[in-house]
Parts: structure tokens; C-alpha cells; sequence
């Protein structure tokens, strides 16, 4: 198979990948993993390089500390050598470690070839030696040269895409028919906005279920005949079901959507990145409970939708990605304009983009009648656009015009044409948050 330099992708690893990713390293007698010298390898600390699902390189890495991050391996095919993959590897797991707080890198290097090479294309200088614990690497040398370099100047890539996503928030939890006549309440109302919106435009749907008497729900089997109606019709439609503790604290209410079978489980799934007051109430979200939501929907392969409210959650985000609770490329809401958070101001939502990890899709909604300006603002920012009856019931600051979820999603379509942007399709967005197809 013939590999050039434009026909190959680079993203996170899977947790499949590792067995490949183990025999790509036998070439360079690195293949004796887990042993006293390499522990167990870690998918959620890998990056690939593949071409129509062949790996044709990998690079590791992991934390060290806070701000120190280390390179682990890194390893590319015998035939693609000569393709600039490792110079691309490298570049992208130092820009990973320098977006998640790291100011420095560690890496061990054994071969005199590739000691000269992190020198003159990354800046390293020797810091020391470190004896080799097993038969790693070369085994006529019997020690690492241990290499070190800064990363506070390094580049990080924009946080932009040409193409816009759109998150269709449909009915929340707060708001009643009685606050707008639009707002879709039964499994079949909900499940008719979201193919609507899916029409529109959207290819993410925020979901939230409600009871007849339109209180909202945990109950896993109104979420089960929301997602069924809409998968039955447009199963490329990405469905992300809230675990929110707005008005429920318990662990087992929040999660029981997460175990839904089959095709009735949710590619994605809210989670709210710390607690925080809304106008009327405090939304609870414990350390040990954000993390418990983390471990169940990394376990099951349902992508983590973080809302984020303000900038501790942004940093907390971070802490939770160098832990292993969360697998990247992670996916970003960006809610300003509460009462009780971060404004809705342009300062705001520049600076929350600017401290994203590296390669992590985002949205950003404003609430209530910041919704339109934070349309637009992101649809020139190069971000995505969250909308929907949830975030703003009305399409005027005066509060006279009841919006639809319709209304809103159209309203986004043009902001992004304004901007010059085309509206990303579901693939287009499977692909960049590395969800399974359907």
C-alpha cells in the first residue's frame, strides 16, 4: 500500500489500537511491554498516524507532574520513514502536553541518531543519564541520555474549523409549555424537533426527557423511546442525553441513561464540569461524582459532551484528562451568560478558547438574551453553535417573541454563512470527535 505525505490522518489512539501499536514498536526492540523498564501502555496517552485504518506510526506520553510532561515511545513503520511522521508526531503530543499545562519535557533516548534529531528539530539539551533496568532500546548501550526541553513557546493549533457544528438543545429542564407553546415535551414531540433539526442542520442533539406532566426525568425508558423514534428515522444523528444534577443529586438517577443496550445507547452524554449557582438554585456536581459519570461512560464508549461555565471547569477538565478519566479529542460547551457565571462578553469566550486543550471540537451557547450575540461571536470565532429552547425560550432581548428550536437552529445556519463558514454534516462530526459510525 502506497502511503504519501497528504493521504494520512493523525488522532488520539483507541483502546483497541494497543496490540498494534506494541508490534509497531518490536522494530526498535521496544516490543517487551509491560516490563520492569515500560509499564502497561495507556491508549487515552497515544497518538497515531493511520491511513484507511492502518497505523502507520504512534508516539506516546504521559505526566510526570502538573507541568512537567515525559515522551514514553515512539515508534513509525520502516516504509513511511521518510514521510515526516515522526517530526509530525512529536510536534502534535508536545503541543497535547503544552495545552494541558505542561512548561517542560522529559524524554530518554538511547540511540545517537535520535538524540542529535530532538536537538536540532525540538530544542532538547542533555540533562543526564539513566541507567537502563531491562533490555530496552539498543542492548549494547546500557544507559538513556536523558533529554529535556521547553514547551512555553511552543505553537498550539487554532481552535477553528472551517466547517460549523451545531448542538440542538431542545428542551432542557427548566422551562414549561406555559413559557413557550413550542417547547416539545412527549417522547414524540421531542424526537419530531430532533429530526427537524437535524434537517436543519444540526448534527448533535441535546437531549432532555420529561414526564406526561412535563417535569423532567431519569427514567432510562423515556430516553429509550426518545432515541428509538429517532434513530428509526435518521440514525446519523449524534444523540447526547444529559446526566445532569439540577434536580437530582444521586449518582444511580444521573448515570441509569448511560446503560441503555444497543442501539438505544447515546453516542454522547453532558457532564457538567463542577458545581455552580443558577438564578434560583445550585446545581451540585461533587469531585467524586463528576469522575464515577467520567468512568462509567469511558467504560461503555459514550463521548463526554463537558459544560463548562466557567474557567475552573475549563482547568478541572484538564486535571481529569492528565488523570485518565477522560479520553481525548474531548468535546466542549461553553455556557456564558448565566447569572452566577462567567458573562457573556467576547473577552469571556476568547479566553475560555484560548486555554482549550489542543484539538478539542467546541460550541458555545449564551443564555437567555445573549443567545444571538454568542451566535454570531462563535460563528466568526471559528467554533460551533449550541442553541435550542433550553438555553433561550424568546428571539428578541425584550422577551415578545417566542422563539422554536427551529427558529433557532435557522438563525445559526445563517450566522455561519455570514461568516463564510458551511455547516458540518453528522459524519463531519463523528469523525472529529472520533465517535463510532452508525
Amino acid at each position: 500500500m502506497s502511503v504519501n505525505k497528504s493521504s494520512y490522518r493523525i488522532r488520539f489512539a483507541r483502546p483497541e489500537e494497543i496490540p498494534a501499536i506494541t508490534e509497531l514498536m518490536r522494530p526498535y526492540n521496544m516490543h517487551h511491554i509491560p516490563s520492569p523498564e515500560m509499564g502497561p501502555l495507556d491508549y487515552k496517552c497515544f497518538i497515531v498516524a493511520e491511513q484507511n485504518g492502518r497505523l502507520l506510526g504512534a508516539a506516546g506520553y504521559t505526566f510526570l507532574s502538573d507541568d512537567v510532561g515525559k515522551t514514553t515511545l515512539m515508534a513509525v513503520r520502516p516504509d513511511c520513514t521518510r514521510l515526516g511522521l515522526g517530526r509530525k508526531l512529536q510536534t502534535r503530543r508536545m503541543q497535547i502536553l503544552r495545552s494541558l499545562g505542561c512548561v517542560k519535557i522529559i524524554t530518554n533516548a538511547d540511540r545517537p541518531e535520535t538524540i542529535a534529531w530532538y536537538k536540532q528539530h525540538f530544542g532538547y539539551r542533555e540533562i543526564g543519564k539513566l541507567p537502563k533496568i531491562h533490555s530496552f532500546g539498543l542492548d549494547d548501550v546500557p544507559e538513556w541520555t536523558t533529554l529535556e526541553a521547553d514547551l512555553t513557546a511552543i505553537d498550539l493549533p487554532s481552535s477553528s474549523r472551517q466547517k460549523i457544528l451545531i448542538n440542538a438543545a431542545l428542551t432542557g429542564m427548566k422551562p414549561r409549555r406555559s413559557d413557550n407553546s413550542f417547547l416539545p415535551v412527549t417522547p414524540a414531540e421531542i424526537a419530531k424537533a430532533a429530526l427537524e433539526a437535524g434537517e436543519l442542520g444540526a448534527s448533535i442533539i441535546h437531549l432532555h426527557a420529561r414526564e406526561a406532566n412535563e417535569a423532567p426525568t431519569p427514567d432510562p425508558a423515556i430516553y429509550a423511546e426518545i432515541i428509538g423514534r429517532i434513530r428509526e428515522k435518521n440514525p446519523d444523528l449524534i444523540i447526547c442525553v444529559t446526566t445532569s444534577g439540577r434536580n437530582w443529586h444521586e449518582l444511580e438517577k444521573r448515570a441509569a441513561v448511560l446503560e441503555l443496550p444497543g442501539d438505544l445507547k447515546p453516542d454522547m452524554a453532558s457532564l457538567t464540569m463542577g458545581s455552580m449557582n443558577f438564578p434560583t438554585q445550585a446545581s451540585v456536581n461533587p469531585p467524586q461524582v463528576i469522575q464515577s459519570l467520567a468512568d462509567r461512560m469511558l467504560a461503555r464508549n459514550i463521548k463526554p459532551e463537558l459544560e463548562i461555565f466557567e474557567v475552573g471547569m475549563l482547568d478541572y477538565a484538564k486535571y481529569l484528562i492528565r488523570k485518565g478519566f477522560l479520553r481525548q479529542p474531548v468535546y466542549f460547551n461553553l455556557i456564558l451568560g448565566s447569572l452566577g457565571t462567567m458573562s457573556a462578553s467576547p473577552d469571556n469566550l476568547r479566553y475560555l478558547v484560548s486555554q482549550l486543550p489542543a484539538f478539542s471540537p467546541w460550541a458555545a451557547s449564551g443564555i437567555g438574551r445573549f443567545h444571538g450575540k454568542v451566535q454570531e461571536l462563535t460563528a466568526a470565532m471559528g467554533g460551533g453553535i449550541r442553541t435550542g429552547l433550553e438555553d433561550s425560550l424568546y428571539l428578541d432581548i425584550n422577551k415578545q417573541i417566542p422563539a422554536s428550536n427551529s427558529d433557532w437552529i435557522r438563525k445559526a445556519v445563517d450566522a455561519a454563512r455570514r461568516s463564510g463558514r458551511e455547516v458540518a454534516t453528522a459524519s463531519d462530526v463523528r469523525q472529529w470527535l472520533e465517535l463510532d459510525t452508525p
